[in-house]
């Protein structure tokens, strides 16, 4: 300290601050340290919790950079249908969002779906693959079924899917309502599965006109998708009562066009999607519909927004009813009694079991409409493939007990929605592919496909990641990580709806999404979990001037004068740095 400048207390006694006649250069504070900083691309919540394996943050941060075409490009690796899943998915992703924290998840659904639409608008150049000599085969043309063929023509091989029905989509066309999911955007999103050089032969039941031994000596691998189509009974006096009728019976007669005559009370038994849409469904033929289920609201397995809608359109519900008898008179259903239930202990699911109590109430109905859960039809299916209660038994990468036999989506003991079904046709892709590369001679392995414990990246897997990683871990960011006064608010944008009374007069689509703009908007609410996007907060906070930037806007911490303060780490804003233990 120079000796003209005296060392005198301040104010209430506190000495000044001391003050060096040289640059911090001079003071090599490294050698005080015992751990360090180190930048690592860690992973992002919503990447983790992805049935479908989407790089999610990616492409979120592409759309902050402005870099739209590539956005799309890597939202499409991973996705072959994100028009769709931006209407019907149940979104784990915004469960999982950190920033829910501060002022509400990002609407990820919302910006898939502004994207996937722009990539019919502005159509992704189709990859070219080296052709394969390998032909595949896959049975059924649901989400699975389509995830796995685009999956498989990516990477070079020739693909077949037959489909019962006359025309593509599975579940998505049948099950779906248009109202959640016009035909327009699912067909475009079908027409790229096509337009990477898959086959779609409809009108095909395997088995009958086509026998699984034909497939096997035809084709050097099959992938079956055959979904989940016959309605679960409930087993209780009066079923077969006429106006009692499987709920996906009901929701194929009016997603082929037909309106059904339902009379004025209706009745929904479940809490799931499909007891949805086929509440929202009879509400737009004129029904009052009452929707029954033996749980509690809280623990309904059906998409949240499906119920508000539900509600919102006019639909009632009795909670804690378990149906124990049909009621008719003059030849139909009249009515239906279910018994009081109580909540008891959980049960495997997680959620209080529900328990009868011995007390019972009378709903009158017109129509009931049962909607309890599928199951998959395995008739005349090989005999020599292991299943279980729930389908065909299959592995990490939808592999079964025959070899070259692979399985995905509701046919399998999976978790039974959209999205899970696209991520296990990927994973059956990547099975097959692997499969058949080493009956070649090729050990191609599973290197760090995962994000986390999230599905599989097609991306990796092709060795056509376009996302620059630093040093990657496999470690989930968590809100503890994220410097929140980093942040400023920003309102999450919501959803355009229709009105309700417009909404309950047709099947036009009730939800209306983003605008461009909006999506855009919502796309820069993301935090960026766990990846550095240069933004100078390290480097601004280093007491020690030890962080400067190097060519291509990364960072490099000069370890002689960094004391492993961990300010740094402390600061970023998404969980990008993390102190280790110092080695030099």
């Amino acid at each position: 300290m120079p000796d003209n400048i005296p060392v005198t207390p301040g104010p209430r006694g506190v000495p000044q601050v001391a003050m060096s006649r040289t640059s911090t250069l001079v003071t090599r504070t490294g050698s005080w340290k015992y751990i360090r900083p180190a930048y690592h691309d860690r992973v992002a919540p919503c990447n983790a919790r992805c049935p479908v394996g989407i790089d999610i943050e990616g492409y979120l941060n592409l759309l902050r950079e402005g870099r739209v075409d590539d956005a799309r490009d890597l939202l499409l690796q991973e996705n072959p249908m994100p028009s769709v899943t931006g209407r019907v998915c149940h979104h784990p992703c915004e469960n999982a969002c950190n920033r829910r924290a501060l002022d509400g998840a990002v609407a990820i659904h919302a910006v898939e779906r502004a994207l996937g639409d722009l990539a019919h608008e502005r159509p992704a150049p189709i990859p070219t693959a080296t052709p394969r000599a390998e032909r595949v085969a896959v049975v059924g043309s649901g989400p699975a079924g389509l995830a796995s063929a685009y999956h498989l023509a990516r990477l070079g091989y020739g693909v077949t899917v037959y489909e019962t029905a006359d025309k593509p989509g599975g579940m998505l066309r049948l099950g779906i309502p248009e109202y959640r999911l016009p035909r327009a955007v699912l067909d475009r999103d079908i027409d790229r599965v096509r337009a990477h050089g898959v086959d779609i032969k409809c009108g095909v039941r395997v088995g009958v006109d086509v026998t699984w031994d034909d497939l096997t000596s035809t084709f050097d691998a099959v992938c079956v998708s055959t979904g989940a189509h016959t309605s679960r009974a409930l087993g209780v006096p009066g079923e077969s009562l006429p106006g009692v009728r499987a709920g996906l019976a009901f929701l194929r007669d009016v997603n082929d066009g037909q309106r059904p005559a339902l009379g004025a009370r209706v009745v929904v038994v479940g809490g799931g999607n499909t007891a949805m849409d086929c509440a929202r469904a009879a509400l737009r033929l004129g029904a009052q519909v009452t929707v029954a289920y033996r749980r509690t609201r809280d623990a309904m397995p059906a998409i949240r927004e499906e119920v508000e809608d539900a509600e919102r359109e006019g639909a009632q519900f009795v909670f804690l009813a378990n149906p124990v008898e049909f009621t008719g008179a003059n030849g139909r259903v009249q009515s239906l009694t279910c018994e009081r239930m109580a909540l008891g202990e959980p049960d495997a699911s997680g959620r209080r079991r529900p328990m009868p109590t011995g007390e019972t109430f009378v709903i009158e109905a017109d129509t009931v409409l049962t909607a309890i859960g599928e199951s998959s039809t395995l008739e005349g299916f090989p005999g020599d493939v292991t299943r279980n209660d729930a389908g065909l038994e299959v592995d990490a990468l939808g592999g079964t007990t025959r070899d070259l036999l692979f399985a995905g989506g509701d046919v399998t003991d999976l978790e039974r929605t959209v999205a899970d079904a696209l991520g296990a046709g990927k994973r059956a892709a990547i099975g097959i592919d692997r499969h058949l590369r080493r009956h070649a001679g090729d050990t191609a392995e599973l290197n760090a496909l995962r994000f986390a414990t999230g599905n599989l990246s097609a991306a990796r897997w092709m060795q056509r990641d376009p996302v620059r990683r630093v040093d990657p871990i496999n470690d989930v960011v968590g809100t503890d990580d994220i410097t929140l006064s980093q942040y400023r608010r920003m309102p999450r944008h919501a959803d355009a709806h229709l009105p309700s009374d417009v909404a309950r007069g047709g099947f036009a689509e009730v939800n209306e999404g983003l605008t461009a703009a909006e999506a855009m908007d919502e796309a820069q609410r993301c935090f960026n979990c766990g990846v550095c996007t240069q933004c100078d907060v390290c480097l601004i906070f280093c007491p020690d001037a030890a962080i400067t930037r190097v060519e291509g806007g990364a960072y490099a911490i000069a370890l002689d004068y960094c004391k492993g303060c961990g300010i740094c780490a402390a600061e970023c804003p998404r969980g990008a740095i993390t102190m280790t233990q110092d080695r030099t």
